[in-house]
């Protein structure tokens, strides 16, 4: 803005408001006029003045304002990007846990029962060998009582079968049946 475009305007309006306002005559309102305007155009150029002072430290502070509020809109672009780049390793993670939960949990708890149930039964097993070691031990203690108790008729039992006379028993089966075998054909005869 122009100080004599601030002034002319001024002027105008001013003008208006003393020929309005006065009961001069023409001359007096087209002098009163003129001073006002002389008066509007210094204030107008001591205004312009302090402006450019002021502009120019305005200017300064509005470039640097301009360039803080540049650099703070780059710095919240690359706190956004690495903010969005956090939320997608950690979706990607709460994804990567999510589905091992659906898939390998149900698989180890059934891996978990059947080896619960597996040694719920090698348990038993134990406890049946247990049992039986038990019974086995009671039949060798019971063979080895056996042994010792009847070893003496057992060993007279042997001694008495190898003085048998086989040979002697042979033939006299081998005489009974030359005797009974006629007979035995004589009876089927009969029937």
């Amino acid at each position: 803005m122009e100080p004599h475009d601030v002034g002319g305007n001024l002027t105008d309006s001013a003008m208006e408001n003393i020929a309005e306002n006065s009961n001069f005559a023409s001359t007096n309102v087209i002098e009163a006029a003129e001073s006002e305007k002389v008066s509007a155009l210094e204030n107008a150029l001591e205004k312009a003045a302090s402006q450019d002072i002021t502009s120019g430290n305005t200017q300064i502070s509005s470039n640097l304002t301009e360039a803080l509020l540049i650099e703070m809109r780059d710095l919240s672009k690359k706190r956004l990007f690495f903010q969005k780049i956090a939320t997608g390793c950690m979706a990607g993670l709460l994804l990567v846990v999510f589905l091992t939960c659906i898939i390998v949990v149900p698989k180890a708890m059934t891996t978990l029962s059947h080896i619960n149930n597996v040694s719920v039964k090698a348990e038993n097993s134990l406890d049946e060998i247990d049992v039986m070691t038990k019974g086995i031990t009671s039949a060798t203690d019971s063979l080895n009582e056996l042994v010792a108790g009847n070893s003496a008729s057992l060993t007279e039992a042997v001694t008495s079968l190898s003085r048998i006379d086989f040979d002697g028993l042979n033939k006299a089966i081998t005489d009974l049946q030359d005797a009974a075998g006629p007979m035995a054909a004589l009876m089927k005869r009969f029937r």
